[in-house]
């Protein structure tokens, strides 16, 4: 039974997508009001994406229990207490909504996705015959089974509903309408063409997926399909599943509707006050959470940077069963699915990937220009490759550049952290060392942390350096430095890892702080230089000029409020430390 939230704190809806649960028995941020923005756009046929764990599909099943007729009797109960209960449009509960969602397809071979995508079709066709039985007869589910091509299949069912329910208008909704694609693309990249391309799935009918879509639209002209909302991740998919839909409106750059998943900061601080959150703590515990969760803005003028609702309600529902934060900060199940799409690091290529690897783990920004329509038809550009990880919720949009484009950088921790673990194993990899380096690095750090020992971490930091390439060590700059390590101190999950951390507008280099629940005895702010072997008579001019950095920094307010913190100022010359100063503030 639904709790009484006068009795008890409602719970977070950790896990859920099933609007009529939510909106009943958790603690709901509102996204109603949207339903009438969306309502008042000139097109009927939406697309918008969004990263993974976004919100998505409770954001599509509110749509369906808000305009599905089956729902109209539960109006009260499910929408009373939200805006769009209070304001209702005219096309509340009018449609049949037919739904199909297409997470979970296998993509080991191409006829397993042509037998899954089929399968989640006859699903979606079945689960519309269920809901409203007082259109449709027993016998109608034989058709459901009949068809053996998707396409075909909806065409037959479209007619179905003409027959039966005549005058009836139907809204479609598509959940991760690209999911099966992102992981052929990711695992299965020669199969990605070959049934999305014009011959389309190599099945018996010889129909594309594309066909799938050519259905829908041709009922968008009958009239039969009033509406639709489709949600997904990568408007790569957008192009090549669709092509020839061009009744869709992509939506996902609006800045009316910019803010429609994902959660502002007010948003975020009311939830938790609600998970108990004294508002004497909340400065220090906004502070933890802005670093891991936020940062995503999908537009330059939009006007909220945006929490990631799943990742924060992981971190609210801990916090209120325990009012302490987690064990780890990143859910495990976030974890994994963020993890499937490092394999999609590489779609770019090596060259693009490795750049701006190194790019954003050194702290700068990724410039490109906003790519709005990808195609695997044509040899992809840098632009491509950073819009792509723009889109997965990689990077996210930093600021307007002059001249044109958009600066793009990591949103926060989390990704950092993935980052930071993708490029360790990359290092690992080009310098040859074995994976036993991940037992080195915990102890290394272990040292670090426990007695202020940087020796053995830097001895890593060497072989590292060492044996890279020739072609890697000719074109090592200070970025490289950075980023190796920030990557080889993450691994040991001790240390939050910072990179060009803004103090009062002066920038450290890498800032190392405790995890949250990991007791350390020190904790770091490194300011790194590098030089060529050819300029090592340089050494004390840069290790002053780090020195002095390093001091200015340590006057600062942020600084001087990290515990037990130890600067260094270290000077690379090729592949070896050759100045490694402890700096104190004056």
């Amino acid at each position: 039974m639904p709790q009484n939230p006068y009795l008890y704190p409602m719970k977070l809806p950790y896990g859920q997508s099933n609007f009529r649960n939510v909106a009943t028995e958790f603690y709901y941020v509102d996204r109603t009001p949207y339903i009438e923005q969306l309502e008042g756009l000139a097109s009927r046929f939406l697309f918008y994406l969004r990263p993974r764990k976004f919100g998505k599909s409770l954001f599509v099943s509110m749509l369906g229990h808000y305009y599905g007729e089956e729902w109209k009797g539960e109006f009260s109960r499910l929408f009373g207490r939200y805006y769009i209960g209070k304001n209702p449009t005219p096309l509340a509960n009018r449609y049949l909504v037919l739904n199909f969602d297409f997470s979970g397809i296998l993509t080991d071979t191409k006829e397993q996705v042509l037998s899954h995508f089929t399968a989640k079709v006859r699903s979606g066709v079945k689960n519309f015959i269920t809901a409203y039985p007082g259109y449709f007869q027993d016998s109608d589910y034989t058709m459901a089974d009949a068809a053996e091509a998707p396409n075909i299949l909806l065409a037959d069912f479209f007619n179905l509903v003409k027959k039966r329910a005549p005058g009836k208008q139907v809204y479609l909704l598509i959940d991760e309408y690209d999911h099966f694609a992102n992981e052929l693309i990711a695992f299965h990249r020669s199969h990605f063409q070959e049934i999305v391309g014009r011959n389309g799935f190599p099945d018996r009918s010889g129909q594309a997926v594309r066909k799938f879509y050519e259905v829908i639209k041709e009922e968008t002209k009958s009239g039969l399909v009033d509406r639709m909302f489709v949600t997904g991740v990568s408007p790569v998919t957008v192009d090549s599943l669709t092509s020839g839909f061009n009744i869709g409106e992509k939506i996902s750059l609006d800045l009316g509707l910019h803010d429609m998943m994902g959660f502002t900061e007010d948003e975020t601080i009311k939830m938790l006050l609600h998970t108990g959150v004294a508002e004497d703590e909340m400065p220090a515990l906004l502070e933890d959470i802005r670093n891991w969760y936020d940062g995503y803005l999908f537009h330059p003028a939009a006007p909220n940077r945006l929490y990631n609702p799943n990742m924060l309600i992981y971190f609210g529902n801990h916090y209120q069963r325990y009012q302490t934060y987690p064990d780890k900060m990143l859910d495990d199940n976030i974890a994994s699915d963020y993890g499937k799409i490092r394999r999609l690091l590489g779609v770019g290529g090596e060259s693009h990937s490795l750049g701006i690897l190194e790019e954003v783990l050194a702290g700068g920004g990724a410039r490109a220009t906003l790519t709005s329509q990808f195609s695997f038809d044509r040899q992809w550009e840098r632009d491509d490759y950073v819009s792509l990880l723009f889109w997965l919720g990689m990077l996210t949009v930093y600021e307007k550049l002059v001249g044109g484009g958009w600066s793009f950088r990591a949103p926060n921790a989390v990704i950092k952290q993935l980052y930071y673990e993708y490029f360790a194993e990359t290092l690992r990899q080009r310098a040859k060392l074995k994976e036993g380096m991940y037992e080195q690095i915990s102890r290394a750090v272990v040292s670090m942390a426990a007695d202020n020992d940087l020796a053995p971490f830097l001895q890593l930091v060497e072989k590292v350096i060492g044996r890279l390439s020739v072609r890697d060590a000719r074109n090592f700059n200070e970025s490289n430095l950075k980023a190796i390590f920030a990557a080889l101190l993450t691994p040991s999950n001790v240390y939050l890892i910072r990179s060009e951390t803004e103090m009062e507008r002066r920038f450290v280099d890498l800032l190392c702080t405790s995890l949250p629940g990991v007791p350390v005895h020190w904790n770091f702010a490194f300011e790194l230089k590098y030089l060529r072997k050819k300029d090592g008579a340089r050494l004390e001019e840069k290790a002053a000029e780090a020195r002095a950095q390093l001091q200015e920094y340590l006057q600062t307010d942020d600084l001087r409020q990290v515990p037990k913190l130890a600067a260094y100022a270290i000077v690379f010359v090729g592949s070896e430390a050759q100045a490694v100063e402890r700096v104190e503030g004056a």
